[in-house]
């Protein structure tokens, strides 16, 4: 009793203190481990005449994802539950996307801040966003006016009053920028342009996410059951690349993870336009989810008599939406140009894997000096040259053994489009796609989740335990690095991180192979007997 009474005593002081990485570390640890309990029995036991306990403890895992994402209520470090930092990108890249462009909402809120405060002492450097390299702010003056003239007299007053309500770091000068699609900022310009940027407008802004998140959830649970909600739930709030540390509280950004849900389960009914749909949004916004694409046309090809139909009405929903979007981006204030900036935009932030970047190639382009930290700039963590120029050198080297991972785990998922007739088994591996052929930040890799559509229980059993890794892995770099061992560097972590995704991917791909394998057998079989 005294013990029980300790440890609830321990838990309560926890969740109360402030929120830290490590104590986060610790909480989600202690809840991973609950739930690979309770996922344990949940596979071992016989449960024909206990359903409702079964059910009960379905539902409690539900809610250990949800809360867990929030952090038991601990939400950001500072105990906020919105996140100002990204809300500025976002709000204001879309508000005054018109003016800003992709290249000038840092110079431009430099401009507001001094004009309104003439004791604002400006960043010594910059992120020119025209070339992504980290400049003195001396040699951006010229960009600063130019920026400026883009503006008529009452939009400029509208964005300094919006841009200089919050006081942050002076790395956010050291960010990239405002990356969306024309089309996204044309979404995003339905909330803001109305509402300035002030504390109603942004708690607005955090709620949509949580409303988007909500209707994933009702929508999985009505289409695939409540075991594949848990199992969902699970992955998602209790992974280490969808903490809420991330994009947590910001604006819109849970919409690409939504509408792949939304598209998996549209396949499920076989609303195949609306799937299209689905995933031409998801494309559009964020680009990545194209990649969904190829098991899913694989899968039509090599099915084609019974899919055929199937495809053509996926593949008209799919192009209306992107056309739609794609006029939608051209109104959304710089016309059919937008769209040229954006690839511009784009071909610049793809040409560099980022510290924080997850993927196949990402632990062949980790040398031992970046995850030392050798490389790391003292000024800032933004900045990362010789990062970058280790990485791509690295990755030259290490190139053969990424074609070799790549070609393989390609077989593997053009096996699964061979083997299964289920499209949905076939949608979630394209979560192999995008990993091989994109090395996207980690907060984008909560699509790993889509895995815990196809065997649930135990593709989330095998999540947790690699993220309850990640967790760990976490402490670890804090620790080297707080005894001195290394530098804090991304790709100490990582790198890691995108092994141990990879593992369960693996893991779920040669589980879908075999299960798919024996059933097939079993089918022909039974054929074979019914002939006969």
């Amino acid at each position: 009793m005294a013990q029980r009474v300790l440890l609830q005593t321990t838990l309560i002081q926890l969740l109360r203190s402030n929120m830290s990485e490590p104590k986060e570390a610790l909480i989600k640890v202690i809840a991973i481990s609950v739930s690979l309990f309770i996922l344990w029995a949940l596979q071992r036991a016989r449960w024909d005449r206990r359903q409702p306990l079964r059910e009960h403890l379905l539902w409690c895992l539900v809610a250990i994802g949800a809360l867990g994402y929030i952090n038991f209520g601990g939400f950001h470090i500072d105990g906020t539950p919105f996140h100002i930092w990204d809300q500025y990108h976002y709000v204001l890249g879309s508000k005054y996307f018109p003016e800003l462009g992709y290249d000038g909402i840092y110079v431009a809120t430099i401009e507001a801040f001094e004009e309104k405060d003439p004791t604002f002492v400006p960043p010594s450097r910059i992120r020119d966003l025209r070339t992504n390299d980290v400049v003195p702010r001396e040699q951006l003056a010229e960009l600063q006016q130019q920026v400026r003239m883009r503006f008529s007299d009452p939009r400029w007053a509208a964005f300094r009053e919006d841009a200089t309500h919050y006081r942050m770091r002076e790395d956010i000068f050291l960010d990239h920028g405002y990356n969306p699609p024309p089309c996204r900022a044309a979404i995003e310009r339905l909330f803001t342009a109305w509402l300035p940027f002030r504390g109603l407008s942004v708690a607005l802004y955090a709620s949509l996410d949580f409303l988007l998140l909500a209707l994933a959830g009702l929508v999985v649970y009505r289409t695939f059951g409540l075991v594949v909600l848990a199992a969902i739930s699970l992955s998602f709030g209790l992974g280490y690349c969808s903490r809420y540390f991330w994009i947590g509280g910001a604006f819109l950004r849970q919409d690409v993870i939504t509408a792949l849900l939304l598209c998996a389960a549209s396949l499920a009914t076989g609303r195949m336009r609306l799937a299209g749909g689905l995933l031409a949004y998801a494309t559009c916004c964020r680009v990545f989810p194209f990649f969904m694409l190829l098991p899913l046309t694989a899968f039509a090809a090599f099915h084609w008599r019974k899919e055929g139909e199937r495809a053509v009405q996926f593949a008209l929903g799919f192009a209306g939406v992107a056309a739609l979007l794609f006029i939608a981006g051209c109104l959304a204030g710089r016309g059919a140009e937008g769209w040229l900036e954006s690839l511009r935009r784009l071909w610049l932030l793809g040409g560099v894997i980022g510290p924080n970047a997850v993927g196949l190639k990402v632990p062949f382009s980790s040398s031992v000096a970046n995850m030392r930290g050798e490389l790391v700039d003292p000024s800032s963590l933004y900045v990362y040259t010789r990062i970058a120029t280790d990485v791509a050198k690295t990755e030259r080297e290490h190139l053969w053994l990424i074609i070799v991972a790549s070609l393989a785990m390609t077989t593997a998922y053009l096996r699964v489009a061979w083997l299964t007739r289920d499209i949905v088994t076939v949608f979630a591996s394209g979560v192999a796609a995008i990993t091989i052929m994109t090395s996207p930040g980690c907060y984008y890799a909560s699509f790993f989740i889509l895995l815990a559509l196809i065997n649930p229980l135990r593709t989330a059993t095998s999540l947790l335990v690699a993220n309850m890794l990640m967790y760990l892995c976490a402490v670890l770099v804090v620790m080297l690095f707080r005894h001195g061992i290394i530098e804090l560097n991304g790709a100490a972590l990582y790198a890691p991180v995108s092994v141990l995704l990879l593992l369960a991917l693996l893991d779920w791909l040669w589980n879908v192979l075999r299960s798919t394998t024996r059933q097939n057998h079993l089918l022909v079989v039974e054929t074979s007997r019914s002939g006969a």
